[in-house]
């Protein structure tokens, strides 16, 4: 008998006893092993019981909702759903209140009265839009920002609100709505490669449901790949990195496709001044699956053909993307899952280049509960590809580079009692990166060139443990990593062993004489790298809204982006660890404070951290990294660290909604060099890494006016980002060449911007009015230096500026 304080559709279903299969087996087997990692696990699973498992829903379409809160009123107890929306809690036998909340979603209460293990999905209603939060929200604490759980470091987006801030180009996105928060920056603003405290844009691992994304950028930066009308979540993990998480070393962007509407066709479209989007779903099998397609496509290439000029209108300017994703559901926990993504984009001028770039991701999963563990495997397959074509005449070419992944893995959660979780998994990848092939054009007269495929497999295994004591919350896991890098291929020999050398007369590095070279067959193994990294995450209440918060976390990288700038495009070039080239190792220590207050409407976050990082890569001056096929003889081994202070606070209630985020740091790298005679990179020196920022403050705000009309506003204040000046010049061969300082010694100018926006529903649509850099600011962000016109002997510094003022309209409408 269960009793209700809403009319809201909820499923159940009892599990009956049958003879024992081998999936009933696993779970006995497993708890012999577990009775000795975890003490009491034993006595937890004897103890009389029962459990209570199930997803949460939104009401709305039947999606699954990830890190909803479920609160056991009579227990005190509170816990969250999985990355797939599913819960499950050991209980005594008895009646219990239920609380369930949710991002952007209504509080739900249930009354359930237990007296058998029992399976029930919870849905919970959308908020109406007068009073909707446009930021992460829940009627007590904001999932990232929740004093209850382990977890720190975390931001978590509200997907359907991003429409309401302002946006670029009528287009929102997750990704710059990321930059919004602490420890989270840019190099400038034609970019979606971000910085995660300090780190470069290839240390974060970009997953759309759990395949790697290795470029997530459209029209070279402007846009990211990630259509909000398909994007279900956004989760972004800055620090206290789960240990099912591996790859990269500063951060984990995960990101959820929705599964589409299982209870009745619908469909939506936007139109805007750049893009039109469109999207189509609906249910399958009686509302027992459901599917969802998306579309998204710019139009610039049409006005480009109004143009008068003849290579204007032979010109292209477009991009693309297609969502799709498909699921269907068995018994009361099961569920098969099958999603893809597809988008490229096209930039051609005239006769004269042609650049193309895609990204292709699939992934099928299947899900099931066997009693107290959730399973689910995985196999995921990643491509990521770019063509330059340059000159149609005798010098024609082009260059063709391409990433593939695929992955499978195992993954188990199993629920040990009502405050203790383990998780535990293995997965075995496999990399393929072709960097560069040179193609020549018919009849011209380049040389061709290919270069091995750098090939690898990447195993992993981890487990991890979350228990509660009392006012404490523990959460320790150990992960083991691995690279193998295979043929076929071909390594080179140095002398000395030393792929670069120093010449002190001539004061630079020149590339070492290779001795001797060896060709490895398809397959053999060339070398292998492992390493564990054990994460640590610790809670400790104080009072019923407070709590302090650690973490630790150890990462290693064994892929990495191969490019001398501060900010990365989609044409740089991938590369895997070798023989000359170790991983990346990272680690990572954070303390911080959470509180909410005044019922609620208000959260405060504060957090210092401290990073260092080893066998990071730095080039030396002057590298050419154009298609080279031993790229060591280019590179020092150097090491990084970052520290800093993070403040969020956040109003989550209300008519007036929003927050102000606030970040003090430092990022660092030191480069020495490779013998006491050679000076590294600035004397063997600590200096400014390319993505450091002192400072860095945004606000984020949001009004509803009335019932049909609401603003929204950003603010943003950042310190310019570090660069390398010119401290003297010379002749030679009639040239003027700068002679160039400390490597980031200089800063640009300070960097600020004031966005608006105002929308204005209409029935089953939206009207959206966007002012991007209000006051047109010119923020620089690129300085160049030059002789002038007039005069050969004077200097000149050329700032570059990627946006002015940018008005925006789009409209959207449900169907």
């Amino acid at each position: 008998m269960r009793k209700r304080t809403n009319q809201l559709p909820l499923r159940t279903g009892l599990r009956i006893a049958t003879p024992a299969t081998p999936a009933q087996i696993l779970p006995a087997l497993i708890a012999a092993l577990s009775a000795c990692i975890v003490p009491g696990a034993a006595q937890a699973q004897e103890s009389e019981t029962v459990r209570l498992s199930g997803y949460v829903r939104s009401a709305a379409n039947d999606d699954v909702l990830r890190s909803a809160r479920i609160e056991i009123v009579e227990r005190e107890l509170s816990i969250a759903t999985s990355r797939f929306g599913f819960y499950s809690i050991e209980l005594e036998p008895g009646s219990y209140t239920i609380r369930v909340s949710s991002l952007g979603y209504e509080l739900v209460t249930e009354v359930v009265d237990l007296d058998a293990t029992t399976s029930v999905d919870f849905s919970l209603p959308l908020r109406p839009v007068a009073v909707a939060e446009l930021t992460v929200t829940t009627d007590h604490q904001p999932p990232d920002l929740d004093p209850e759980t382990v977890e720190m470091s975390v931001i978590r987006l509200d997907v359907p609100a991003l429409s309401r801030l302002p946006v670029v180009m009528g287009e929102a996105d997750p990704i710059r709505t990321l930059t919004l928060y602490p420890g989270i920056t840019t190099t400038n603003d034609a970019t979606t490669a971000i910085n995660v405290r300090g780190g470069a844009g290839d240390e974060n691992l970009i997953l759309l449901d759990d395949s790697e994304v290795f470029n997530p950028a459209h029209a070279i930066g402007l846009f990211s790949t990630f259509n909000t009308d398909a994007v279900g979540d956004v989760t972004l993990y800055k620090g206290g990195i789960p240990s099912r998480y591996g790859g990269r070393l500063s951060s984990v962007l995960e990101v959820h496709q929705r599964e589409g509407n299982s209870r009745e066709f619908e469909g939506a479209a936007t139109v805007g001044l750049l893009a039109s989007r469109v999207s189509l779903e609906g249910p399958l099998f009686d509302g027992n699956g459901s599917w969802l397609v998306a579309g998204r496509r710019t139009y610039a290439d049409l006005f480009l053909g109004l143009a008068p000029e003849p290579d204007v209108r032979e010109s292209v300017a477009y991009f693309y993307d297609l969502n799709a994703k498909t699921n269907v559901r068995y018994g009361s926990t099961g569920q098969v899952m099958l999603s893809g993504y597809f988008g490229r984009d096209r930039l051609s001028v005239a006769n004269v280049a042609a650049v193309g770039w895609g990204n292709a991701a699939g992934t099928l999963r299947w899900n099931h509960s066997f009693g107290s563990i959730f399973q689910h495997v995985t196999l995921v397959y990643s491509d990521y590809d770019y063509q330059i074509q340059s000159g149609f005449n005798a010098l024609g070419a082009s260059l063709n580079s391409r990433v593939r992944h695929v992955n499978l893995s195992v993954d188990e959660s199993w629920t040990l009692g009502p405050r203790d979780q383990l998780e535990f998994g293995v997965g075995i990848g496999s990399y393929g990166v072709r960097p560069a092939d040179v193609v020549e054009a018919e009849g011209s007269a380049v040389v061709p060139q290919e270069l091995d495929v750098r090939r690898g497999l990447a195993p992993d295994a981890y487990i991890e443990h979350e228990t509660e004591l009392g006012p404490f919350a523990l959460r320790y896991g150990l992960r083991a990593t691995g690279f193998i890098r295979q043929g076929e291929a071909t390594v080179y020999e140095y002398l000395n062993d030393s792929p670069v050398v120093y010449h002190p007369d001539l004061g630079r590095y020149d590339r070492g004489v290779v001795t001797d070279s060896t060709r490895y067959g398809p397959g053999e193994r060339i070398v292998s790298y492992w390493g564990l990294e054990p994460r640590l995450g610790l809670r400790l209440s104080v009072g019923s809204s407070s709590s302090l918060k650690a973490s630790y976390s150890r990462t290693r990288q064994y892929m990495r982006l191969v490019t001398n700038t501060n900010s990365p495009t989609p044409l740089d070039l991938w590369d895997v660890v070798g023989p000359w080239v170790e991983p990346h190792v990272a680690d990572q220590f954070a303390l911080g404070y959470m509180t909410t207050f005044s019922r609620g409407r208000y959260a405060l976050s504060g957090e210092v951290y401290y990073k260092s990082a080893r066998h990071l890569i730095d080039y030396v001056d002057g590298a050419d990294l154009w298609v080279i096929r031993n790229l060591e003889t280019l590179l020092l081994d150097g090491e990084g660290r970052g520290y800093g202070l993070e403040l969020l606070l956040r109003k989550t209630q209300g008519r007036l909604s929003g927050w102000a985020s606030y970040t003090l740091a430092r990022s660092d790298q030191r480069t020495p060099g490779l013998t006491p005679r050679d000076p590294g990179i600035n004397g063997g020196d600590w200096y400014p890494s390319p993505y450091d920022r002192t400072h860095d403050f945004a606000l984020t705000g949001s009004y509803e006016l009335d019932d049909s009309w609401s603003v929204g506003a950003n603010f943003i204040f950042a310190t310019g980002l570090p660069t390398t000046f010119p401290v003297a010049r010379y002749e030679f061969a009639g040239v003027v060449v700068g002679a160039f300082g400390s490597r980031n010694a200089e800063r640009l100018p300070d960097y600020h911007r004031l966005d608006i926006s105002a929308t204005k529903r209409l029935g089953r649509g939206d009207l959206q009015f966007g002012v991007f850099n209000v006051y047109n600011r010119f923020n620089a962000q690129a300085l160049a230096f030059r002789q002038r016109e007039d005069s050969r002997q004077v200097t000149e510094a050329v700032e570059t500026s990627v946006f002015g003022i940018v008005p925006s309209i789009s409209y959207r409408f449900r169907f």
